[in-house]
């Protein structure tokens, strides 16, 4: 067969972008992430243990198209994980403010120990970074009670440590005040991350059933959609669109 025969065959199928099947999802764990395909075009997902629930595609992953997304979703879930980007959190709290959030370990300890760094400096970047390490190593109330102690340690040792700031010489805010920043930023800002994530942090300690890491939608979808992707590299935005319209059609069923 001739490669334009096959491709005249295979036109219709570029031209029909297969749309989100309702299935339902209730009482059950649902797991939301997003992924780019480009700076300007990505996808919003959310599936359950078993299967792809929906998919909307969007120009940008903030508060607006999280809610418009969640919004298509017509049922309550026991339970939501994500990696708790800020628009989508907020997103959450407005559309589902009674369900249980679950953060990703995982999304919290590649922050933590991307800002500390492999070799920190500081001794409480050290004992910080040791401290993040341990999370994914608790299975059981008892070990979180451990590693809580020792967290709210290391915190009330080094909180003036932490609050220290560095003025800039020269250098005026619009009111006349002088412009500053945290002395120790990066050990500040990997502090910041895993306070504010703690409350959502170890949830599945009380529900079981619930897992501690988006990793089935980053193993079996997105890591599987950016090979499609790579296969197929060179296609027009609109043709990469339907590609992974039909890729997520098949994990719905």
């Amino acid at each position: 067969v001739a490669r334009q025969t096959l491709y005249n065959w295979l036109q219709p199928f570029w031209l029909q972008e297969p749309t989100p099947i309702r299935t339902s999802f209730r009482s059950e764990v649902l797991i939301i992430d997003g992924k780019y395909v480009e700076r300007s075009a990505g996808v919003l997902v959310a599936c359950t243990t078993r299967k792809v629930v929906s998919w909307q595609f969007t120009q940008r992953e903030n508060n607006a198209t999280w809610l418009a997304f969640l919004s298509t979703l017509q049922y309550i879930p026991l339970a939501i994980v994500c990696d708790g980007q800020r628009g989508m959190l907020r997103a959450l709290a407005e559309r589902y403010p009674r369900v249980i959030i679950q953060r990703c370990q995982f999304h919290v300890i590649h922050y933590c120990l991307l800002r500390l760094t492999k070799q920190p400096e500081t001794k409480a970047a050290q004992e910080l970074r040791c401290i993040v390490i341990q999370i994914s190593q608790i299975k059981t109330k008892q070990q979180f009670s451990y590693w809580l102690g020792a967290y709210i340690v290391w915190r009330k040792t080094y909180d003036l440590f932490l609050k220290e700031k560095t003025y800039q010489e020269n250098s005026f805010t619009p009111k006349g005040r002088k412009k500053w920043h945290y002395t120790h930023g990066r050990l500040h800002a990997a502090h910041s991350h895993l306070k504010n994530a703690l409350p959502n942090l170890f949830q599945y300690l009380r529900y079981p059933q619930i897992p501690n890491t988006t990793n089935f939608v980053e193993g079996a979808i997105n890591s599987q959609m950016q090979e499609k992707l790579r296969f197929h590299r060179g296609l027009q935005l609109t043709k990469r669109r339907v590609l992974i319209a039909y890729f997520l059609a098949t994990k719905q069923r």
